[in-house]
């Protein structure tokens, strides 16, 4: 086998593999044995067709097993041999004429320069958890597990109230069968809400009847109502008041707690976990720009499409559940494809760097690490670590895992590596860590 390799361009890289006659008439003998001890054919006993008639019959066959099997023996051999490493799977073109082989497209990592990657500047707000921020939580976790009891008498709708409405929308004084609901629950002050539509409903009392009229906007999916204003004819149905657990060592201990105490101290490491990887990941975003900023790298094309393309689709399967149509969703996939390409592009260009630090700095990834990883995945997916196990080897996703990891492991060397000026807006300060 011989193998040569040509730059198409700094991500793109042909690859000649040329294989000798007898190798490739070695495989053909294979298919043809294979085939004559199971080919059925008039006139001859299975097991003995001559080679003439088995090609005769089976020409297109050979042809196209011979050339699967020439890709499937020598394809990743020859990239080794020639040390190319593509991230996704060439695109093979087989030799015409007295060559006997095929060519390869490879797309690879470019070969770029990278920037000082110690010492990157970074500037972030220190991280700060307050007593109020506690309480807050706290106040959170109180309002999640309130109840409720039913306003009854002339009591009426007010903020906070769980409130049940039955509602019709008119366009023109014509009912609109996409606007309706006989059982409609509703939690007042929630910003979920239109505001006309719930400053309507504040004050309404048990089983009173109000029309009020809704303005839509003219980017409303529905383009039967958007820009229109629609009538609602609304009744209040249930009408409750939200009840707050009291704030006491028994909460604490429903909540799994030992006290009240514990539970504040538990509710403000919560907290601080949140805002650190918030942090964490704020910090990250700010050193990849700094270190992409003037960085000229180029973004293998058929990679960048299937990413997109990806995005794409997890994006129509989230649409999907609203009912759009067929033309909506036209609409929406074309509006989303350069948004999301110009987000895959930089997070390409991300992965490249940190594969490069990585590559630079010599980071290995030890069994043990994928293990910890996939044990991980098990536990919020509730699943065994050996069912999780069997997925990941089943479909090919245990290089993904760590292609994550070394990305991490990349990132936190930069950040343990960077200068961090914590900035207090308020005062307009800033002091820099080492």
């Amino acid at each position: 086998m011989k193998v040569q390799v040509e730059a198409l361009d700094r991500v793109t890289k042909k690859v000649e593999v040329l294989i000798p006659e007898e190798d490739i008439a070695s495989i053909r003998e294979s298919i043809y044995d294979e085939i004559r001890k199971n080919a059925k054919i008039k006139g001859f006993r299975q097991g003995k067709v001559p080679k003439p008639i088995i090609t005769q019959y089976y020409k297109e066959y050979i042809e196209e097993e011979t050339r699967k099997r020439m890709l499937q023996e020598t394809m990743w051999e020859a990239l080794k041999e020639v040390n190319i490493d593509p991230i996704m799977e060439p695109v093979a073109d087989f030799l015409e004429g007295e060559k006997k082989g095929y060519t390869l497209e490879c797309e690879v990592l470019p070969e770029i320069e990278l920037p000082e990657y110690k010492g990157v500047e970074i500037e972030a707000e220190p991280l700060v958890v307050t007593d109020a921020d506690v309480e807050s939580r706290i106040e959170s976790m109180r309002a999640f597990h309130a109840s409720f009891e039913a306003k009854e008498g002339d009591a009426a709708a007010d903020k906070g109230d769980f409130i049940v409405v039955k509602y019709q929308g008119y366009l023109n004084g014509e009912p609109l069968k996409q606007i309706a609901a006989e059982n409609y629950p509703l939690e007042l002050g929630n910003a979920m809400l239109m505001p006309e539509f719930e400053n309507a409903i504040i004050g309404m009392k048990l089983n009173e009847e109000r029309d009020i009229d809704v303005p839509f906007p003219d980017d409303y999916p529905d383009k039967e109502i958007a820009g229109k204003q629609i009538t609602f004819k609304i009744t209040a149905k249930e009408l409750k008041r939200k009840v707050l657990p009291e704030l006491n060592d028994e909460f604490a201990r429903d909540m799994s707690y030992e006290n009240l105490e514990v539970m504040k101290k538990g509710a403000r490491e919560e907290l601080i976990k949140e805002r650190e990887g918030f942090r964490k990941r704020e910090l990250t975003n700010k050193a990849m720009t700094a270190l992409l900023k003037d960085m000229d790298i180029p973004v293998p094309k058929r990679f960048l499409d299937k990413r997109v393309h990806g995005m794409i689709e997890e994006a129509q399967s989230r649409y999907q559940q609203q009912n759009f149509s067929e033309e909506e969703m036209q609409s929406i996939t074309e509006r989303m494809h350069d948004d999301l390409g110009k987000r895959a592009e930089e997070r390409i260009k991300v992965e490249i760097v940190l594969a490069r630090i990585a590559e630079k700095e010599g980071f290995k990834i030890e069994d043990s690490e994928v293990e910890e990883r996939l044990k991980t995945i098990a536990q919020d997916a509730n699943k065994t670590y050996n069912e999780v196990k069997g997925i990941y080897e089943q479909y090919g996703l245990i290089p993904g895992v760590k292609d994550q990891i070394m990305e991490e492991k990349a990132v936190d060397y930069v950040l343990e590596n960077a200068v961090i000026k914590e900035v207090v807006k308020e005062k307009g300060e800033a002091k820099e860590n080492e």
